[in-house]
């Protein structure tokens, strides 16, 4: 574990003597959860806007969208997709010209994997309502669910599953997935342990530099404009609307352009976690499972989203479980 990470989490676990006293009941229970319920529907809605009616365009009524609507129709109905940077002449590798902006993701937000799981009808009164982003680089190879398409004489590969959750799930909790080569599940396991309310998965870019022999290039080979374009156009809204209190970085490369996107000072909290793929270079799942587990309680508690009492009580759930 990071020794930083250690010396704060020694706060968690202190003398057996120490109560640590029960939370206050809520005196208004009902009106706290209806204003966690319209400021979770208000943020779900402005993102699906993004999401399906800007980076992807959808064939369909967005207000009325949601994990239900698509498992219905067994995929996204798509009519369009962003062509900022192939309009723009930035969507090709400066250093290959074989790759190009192919792969079209998009975000998941806490509501899509309660609709998943069949899990929406939780009393969320004791779920933390700030708003959480985790923050992977960008699309890789194609793993079989994008589809081709054409829009505005660009062809492309917007996703055909909903990114992230893909289908029905179950719920979990750590330390289920809580390991290398997670994605989707990993967050699905983040929700229910840490109860957040408004957390949200998404690309820093949200197109993949890929060729035609299913290759992939990390945002360290893409063209500086086509970053700031995609950055400037969906990514800052995407904060703009969730306003998060911490921004959890997968891989150096994220949390590196966030550094240079913001020189001076963040306006949020940003913690970097080892990138899923890690495993693929021998870090093993258990150090994923110390890492994230950690990391993210601290970064919960930095940005004030759990109190000492509840990250003590996490805290201590974790050593439990390592005896």
């Amino acid at each position: 574990m990071h020794i930083c990470s250690f010396v704060l989490l020694q706060k968690f676990v202190l003398a057996d003597s120490l109560a640590i006293p029960n939370p206050p009941e809520c005196k208004a229970r009902k009106q706290c959860a209806i204003l966690l319920t319209d400021l979770t529907t208000k943020m779900t809605n402005e993102l699906k806007h993004i999401n399906f009616n800007d980076l992807l365009v959808l064939d369909t009524d967005i207000e009325n969208y949601d994990f239900n609507v698509y498992m219905n129709n067994d995929k996204h109905i798509i009519k369009g997709f962003c062509t900022r940077c192939e309009e723009k002449g930035c969507s090709v590798c400066p250093s290959d010209n074989t790759f190009r902006l192919q792969n079209i993701s998009h975000g998941a937000t806490t509501n899509d994997i309660l609709l998943a799981t069949d899990q929406q009808m939780l009393d969320f009164t004791d779920w933390h309502q700030d708003g959480v982003v985790f923050l992977m680089e960008g699309p890789s190879v194609d793993w079989g669910f994008y589809e081709e398409n054409e829009c505005n004489g660009f062809k492309k590969k917007p996703t055909k599953e909903w990114y992230w959750v893909h289908d029905k799930q179950t719920k979990h909790f750590y330390p289920e997935e809580f390991k290398g080569g997670r994605y989707g599940s990993l967050f699905n396991s983040i929700i229910f342990t840490f109860k957040l309310k408004n957390a949200y998965l998404t690309n820093l870019v949200k197109c993949g530099l890929n060729n035609d022999s299913n290759n992939y290039k990390g945002i360290k080979e893409y063209n500086y404009d086509s970053l700031k374009t995609c950055v400037e156009n969906i990514l800052l809204r995407e904060l703009d609307i969730i306003k998060p209190k911490v921004v959890f970085c997968f891989g150096s490369n994220v949390e590196n352009y966030l550094w240079n996107l913001y020189p001076d000072d963040y306006p949020f909290l940003v913690i970097g976690l080892p990138h899923p793929a890690g495993q693929r270079r021998g870090f093993k799942d258990e150090y994923y499972r110390h890492l994230y587990f950690t990391k993210i309680l601290e970064g919960l508690y930095k940005a004030d989203i759990v109190s000492i009492e509840e990250a003590q009580i996490k805290f201590k759930e974790f050593l439990s479980l390592k005896k």
